[in-house]
């Protein structure tokens, strides 16, 4: 059964209830973040902001979801799928090899924190809860993949932990999955009571546990059918870690996963979970020796960029195909990414005679650039495009000799050296420079489209999702589902001035978020677009210092600079929500730079390049004092530039 016209709609995997649907949806290159030798071994904490695809790889390793690929192996659309995971040893041949066990912490585990009872009474009580609730998951899942009802068949299941549980007050082991999950049963009621109890607790009255104890009575060893094991290995995947409070947080990761269980273990949670200090290191951070460590958009930006890429082309072409009443084969075909028309060879060709006018009056008089400019005289048998943006590379290196304090002999530049500064970072200042002033696209075509999302797979959803709903009502008219270059733009304009405008009410801090990255995107907007080209391509970041990132990371500082606490709160949030990327220690002129890069959405808001590499380094006064009021660009416009 198809989803509705625009699957691109559909964004948490949470919202997809056919496991049919989610898994011809879900692309194989997902997996490539997981390719590691400890796959099993150590504790995997997987990190990102909200949409990053945390939730939907659990839910993938789900008992519900191993089947559905297993019966769908051979379909055309789930066969590299079930490879995948055949490698991991997650499937085989007869089915699947690891049960999957998915808890979500957002299930009132932080309320127990408002107990009045000693903080060690409510470590036991949550890991009291935890074990219940890990336990019922494992036996409806063993259920699952058996084939048999939940938990009318738990007779059939037999609990052999090798260990000795004979602590564990209530159960008798070895004992029948029926007995095991009326224990389960009875601990989880027994708390969530003393949750909704007005009455004082007591020791008596409160059930608790000094240990992750069902990490031993659910692994592969100890539940068995007829006799024998169902699957291979247990994978206890904790989500939403950020919904539990800090110090509940910090006690399973620094205790419990550190307690090396004798099953594998995965947790995700959000970066809005770590503080200040931790995040203004996100993606430098350095793995503990007991666990592996993964930020999802970090992994994408500087493991595999081109991988995320095919990633989401492949998320793209999937949802395409899964529209109900609309046949769009290839995503990507319906974005046209060159300017080949006669309509845009015209523009072209009117632009580059009107910059190669403006170039020529700019050298009129001056041997300098008399070869350089005959050489564009020369392009007669280039494209109208190729032209315009030679005159104008041409127009901004002109610029940038003129604006040298020290001026050279008027003597002939040679053409080498034309050749040597004429790079292509000069290249692509021009086409954005040429796109902005003659009001051609700059922002289309898919690998742009890519670009744009930010390493983040739900915001390419909601950028793609725009772009194929045009596609899909032009299909339904019987017109071209391809989407002109120009339009593309306008779709994605659109979409983030809307995306923009709803900051505030989505994020934390949301008017101050705004403001920062406003000042951010206009300041570099201003030293993008500076007749030279000074930073070519173009600004899309600011840097600080990391003797400064130090103070804002620093609480005895922030706590009597009041002023730099609010920065780093904005700073953490921005980062936390993937509104700016981060990169540490970045070695240039003598110092060590953190570098705050735009999300890319941002590019399009303020006219930015989609290029990394560009930024301008700034004081802490001045960050905070974009946050007291907006940056204005100089009033002398024409700033000097080395």
């Amino acid at each position: 059964m198809k989803e509705p016209r625009n699957p691109f709609k559909i964004r948490a995997s949470e919202h997809i209830e056919s496991d049919e649907t989610f898994v011809r949806l879900f692309s194989p290159g997902v997996l490539e973040m997981l390719n590691t030798e400890d796959l099993w071994d150590k504790p995997k904490i997987i990190r990102s902001a909200p949409g990053a695809g945390k939730t939907t790889l659990l839910r993938l390793f789900t008992a519900r979801s191993m089947l559905t690929i297993y019966s769908l192996r051979k379909m055309e659309y789930c066969a590299e799928l079930f490879q995948n995971l055949k490698a991991f040893g997650v499937v085989n041949d007869n089915g699947p090899a690891v049960l999957g066990v998915l808890l979500s912490c957002s299930r009132n585990y932080a309320t127990l924190e408002d107990l009045d009872v000693d903080p060690g009474k409510r470590r036991r009580l949550l890991l009291s809860l935890l074990n219940a609730r890990i336990v019922l998951a494992a036996l409806q899942g063993i259920l699952t993949l058996k084939g048999l009802k939940y938990p009318l068949d738990l007779e059939q299941i037999e609990v052999c932990p090798s260990q000795d549980l004979s602590s564990l007050h209530g159960l008798v082991l070895p004992c029948s999955g029926t007995m095991l999950y009326q224990w389960a049963q009875s601990l989880e009621k027994a708390v969530c009571d003393a949750l909704d109890s007005f009455a004082p607790l007591t020791d008596s009255s409160l059930p608790g546990h000094d240990s992750l104890v069902a990490a031993q009575l659910i692994t592969a060893d100890s539940i068995k059918h007829e006799g024998s094991s169902v699957v291979d290995r247990v994978l206890l995947m904790f989500d939403d870690l950020h919904r539990l409070t800090q110090e509940q947080r910090r006690f399973l990761l620094d205790d419990v996963v550190n307690a090396r269980l004798p099953v594998s273990m995965w947790i995700a949670e959000r970066l809005e979970a770590l503080d200040v200090d931790e995040i203004l290191a996100a993606g430098a951070l350095p793995g503990r020796d007991y666990t592996d460590e993964i930020t999802i958009e970090e992994y994408w930006r500087r493991t595999r960029p081109k991988a995320f890429s095919q990633l989401v082309m492949n998320i793209a072409d999937r949802r395409a195909k899964d529209a109900r009443d609309v046949e769009i084969g290839s995503f990507a075909g319906c974005l046209p990414d060159s300017l080949d028309g006669r309509d845009w060879q015209d523009r072209f060709q009117n632009a580059g005679q009107r910059v190669a006018e403006r170039t020529r009056e700019k050298a009129k008089g001056k041997q300098r650039y008399s070869r350089w400019v005959a050489d564009r005289e020369g392009l007669s048998d280039h494209t109208p495009r190729e032209i315009a943006l030679s005159w104008r590379s041409l127009e901004i290196l002109i610029e940038r000799e003129e604006r040298k304090v020290q001026k050279s002999i008027d003597f002939p530049m040679k053409l080498e050296e034309l050749q040597k500064r004429d790079d292509s970072d000069v290249r692509a200042a021009a086409e954005l420079f040429l796109c902005k002033e003659f009001d051609i696209p700059y922002y289309f075509g898919i690998d742009r489209l890519a670009n744009l999302s930010s390493s983040n797979i739900e915001q390419f959803l909601a950028l793609a999702g725009e772009m194929f709903e045009q596609s899909a009502s032009a299909y339904l008219l019987k017109r071209s589902s391809d989407i002109a270059p120009g339009l593309q733009e306008q779709i994605l304009k659109r979409a983030v001035k809307k995306s923009w405008e709803k900051l505030p009410e989505w994020i934390p801090q949301g008017h101050d978020v705004q403001k920062f990255i406003k000042s951010i995107g206009r300041f570099s907007n201003w030293a993008t677009h500076q007749p030279n080209a000074p930073y070519s391509p173009g600004v899309t970041g600011v840097a600080i210092s990391m003797s400064d990132r130090r103070k804002l990371a620093d609480a005895k500082v922030t706590q009597k600079i009041p002023e730099l606490a609010r920065l780093a709160s904005v700073i953490r949030t921005c980062i936390a929500h993937n509104l700016l990327k981060v990169t540490l220690d970045y070695k240039c002129k003598g110092q060590n730079w953190m570098i705050l890069y735009l999300n890319r959405m941002f590019c399009i808001h303020f006219d930015l390049p989609l290029q990394y590499g560009g930024w301008r380094e700034k004081k802490l006064t001045d960050l905070v004092g974009w946050l007291q009021k907006d940056f204005k660009p100089p009033k002398a416009q024409l700033e000097l530039f080395e």
